[in-house]
């Protein structure tokens, strides 16, 4: 889960961090009454699990509310220092809510989120301007958006008949073709910078022909199309979105099957199955990509450590660097993943054969 490399920053970072996420879907009264006193709730948990006074006051302070937005709905939040440092909504919520204080942030809340996220740029164009929608699955809002204007010569009227019909056309198709090749190379540009899992293009079908035929080989791999014409005036935007959905759902979808492909055929010397094993791998930067499961662990104590190996078992492991604390333990493997620029793929115990981690190994 290299989406969560956003936060690298804040893991090293020391605490005490307390990580709350809660049902905060507002679908009807009762929901909107508990989302009122639900700051209140939050901070009595917050002095149960030991959280200092700037914490719960923040906690109690915040608007939890998230009203407008569909159920369910939920809100996952870092405070440190009496500070809100992270504040998100996500989509679905928990079955019993988190309220934890230790040494680290626990992000295990995001990872079982963005576990199935992905980024993508959504693309829809008409045959002179193009709309680019930088988004991410698990966001209700893009992340950015833009738009590209291209020539509008010739685009409006072809004339027809006569010796110049044959030039005009040539003419409006050379337009059409380098406001595709416009798009085409912004595209280009956001994909190379990377962090995009699929390129979703819609819109007028001749601008989508001359925006493919001028992408390059890595944004032209990613490319799904939604055909229709989302772009003209009218067009049923609820189902353009549907179809935006089940492209998003079922990339998704995929990218699990063959991570969970790779790690059924990595038994062996470039795998390391059972926590011990996984922990040894993960203080030598050897993980590639990190498979656990949080529902079956239990009872394991860990130490969250401010610099590599970023976990250990006990203080002997530490090698020089200093203990943070003992932390929840699915967090601090999670948190030495991202450390390590390990990818981390949240699983249900029985894809481990009941066990609570496995690795793939980078060598």
């Amino acid at each position: 889960m290299r989406a969560l490399q956003e936060y690298a920053g804040l893991l090293k970072e020391g605490g005490p961090w307390c990580t709350i996420h809660v049902d905060v879907s507002t679908g009807t009264v009762d929901t909107l009454e508990a989302t009122d006193v639900l700051g209140e709730n939050v901070g009595r948990m917050l002095a149960a699990a030991g959280a200092d006074r700037s914490c719960r006051t923040a906690a109690e302070r915040l608007d939890w509310a998230a009203k407008g937005l569909p159920a369910p709905i939920s809100r996952f939040v870092l405070i440190r220092g009496g500070e809100v440092v992270v504040n998100e909504v996500l989509p679905g919520a928990p079955s019993t809510p988190l309220v934890d204080v230790g040494p680290i942030p626990n992000l295990v809340p995001l990872a079982e989120h963005r576990g199935t996220d992905l980024a993508y740029l959504e693309v829809e164009a008409e045959r002179a301007d193009a709309e680019i929608r930088r988004r991410r699955a698990s966001a209700h809002a893009p992340l950015a958006e833009q738009e590209v204007h291209g020539d509008t010569e010739n685009l409006k009227k072809v004339p027809s008949g006569g010796w110049s019909q044959g030039r005009y056309q040539r003419r409006t198709e050379e337009v059409w073709r380098r406001n595709g090749a416009e798009v085409a190379a912004e595209v280009d540009r956001l994909v190379e910078a990377g962090g995009v899992d699929v390129v979703i293009l819609s819109g007028d079908e001749r601008a989508l022909e001359k925006i493919r035929e001028s992408l390059g080989e890595r944004a032209a791999k990613l490319v799904r199309v939604v055909p229709m014409n989302s772009a003209a005036p009218g067009a049923d935007r609820e189902r353009y979105e549907e179809q935006v959905g089940t492209i998003v759902d079922e990339v998704a979808a995929g990218r699990q099957a063959r991570l969970l492909e790779r790690m059924a055929e990595g038994r062996g010397a470039l795998a390391a199955h059972g926590w011990g094993a996984v922990i040894h791998a993960l203080q030598g930067a050897r993980v590639d990509t990190l498979f656990l499961a949080p529902s079956a662990v239990v009872q394991r104590r860990v130490l969250a450590l401010d610099g590599a190996p970023w976990v250990a078992s006990t203080e002997a492991e530490a090698v020089g660097a200093g203990v943070l604390g003992h932390a929840d333990p699915s967090a601090t493997l999670l948190r030495a993943a991202v450390l390590t620029d390990a990818d981390t793929v949240l699983v249900p115990s029985d894809v481990l054969d009941g066990g609570e981690a496995a690795s793939l190994l980078r060598w």
